[in-house]
């Protein structure tokens, strides 16, 4: 084996010890768990509970969404609890952060491993990686229970109206709140004020900006906030304002926004 081989198999062990290492301490806190078990719990309670709530009559005299109008029935409904429960994930991604630095771990963490912004960067694709499991097997699996709870005829299977895709839409949704709450939480440090920040611009600033403006421009605008794109990616409506592309497209963009503030305060911050 050549020198450069050599270091080319060093450089990939000590980082997969660094993932391994974040691994570690994401599972071995139990405000991980209760994040994850908060979710766990919401998303199929709420999902059964609307499936059950549905006026059969009522709902089989509409046309399903994605063969006809914007007030067709939905048969995915019952998945809102999906974004219901991303005030779960995105605290979970503000503690994967906050709480190293509250107890002062993160000083131990930065004598391991040195490089402050490939630290960040692993301990974020262990919350992500993490994060679209669980949201995998949350939508996945709430999608075929809340079918299944319908009465006869109303439920639908994964391939029809593209359902499959405003699944896939679900839980890249949870995966862009997770990173931001991640991001929010790695810009302030303090638990509390990322928390409230993370809350803040999610569920207040998000909903007041197109409020104040005029009506066209509020009804634009509403399209671009957080849940504006969430809505796009997980409808079954044939031509969703923006797109889903573009809606996927611009919740990475709101992804790199907030965490660039982050990956370049974190070089010039005492730990």
């Amino acid at each position: 084996m050549t020198t450069l081989e050599s270091e080319w198999v060093k450089s990939r062990w000590i980082k997969s010890r660094w993932v391994k290492s974040e691994w570690i301490k994401l599972v071995s806190v139990r405000s991980t768990w209760w994040c994850l078990g908060t979710a766990a719990v919401l998303v199929p309670v709420f999902a059964v509970l609307t499936a059950l709530a549905t006026d059969a009559v009522e709902a089989a005299a509409q046309p399903k969404a994605g063969l006809a109008a914007d007030d067709a029935f939905d048969p995915l409904r019952p998945l809102s609890g999906v974004l219901l429960a991303q005030f779960a994930f995105g605290v979970l991604g503000v503690l994967t952060i906050t709480s190293e630095h509250s107890t002062g771990q993160i000083r131990t963490s930065l004598l391991a491993v040195p490089y402050r912004r490939r630290l960040l960067v692993a301990k974020l694709a262990v919350l992500l990686a993490v994060v679209a499991a669980v949201a995998s097997l949350l939508t996945f699996g709430t999608f075929f229970l809340s079918q299944a709870v319908y009465p006869d005829g109303l439920g639908i299977a994964l391939g029809d109206g593209g359902a499959w895709k405003a699944l896939l839409g679900m839980i890249a949704y949870t995966v862009f709140i997770a990173a931001f709450g991640f991001a929010v939480g790695a810009a302030l440090r303090g638990t509390g004020a990322a928390i409230t920040v993370f809350m803040a611009v999610t569920f207040v600033v998000m909903s007041a900006v197109p409020a104040v403006l005029p009506n066209s421009a509020g009804d634009t605008a509403s399209h671009y906030t957080f849940l504006g794109l969430a809505d796009s990616l997980t409808t079954l409506q044939p031509d969703p304002q923006p797109g889903m592309p573009v809606a996927a497209l611009l919740l990475a963009a709101y992804a790199v926004v907030a965490l660039a503030p982050a990956l370049l305060l974190t070089e010039r911050r005492d730990a």
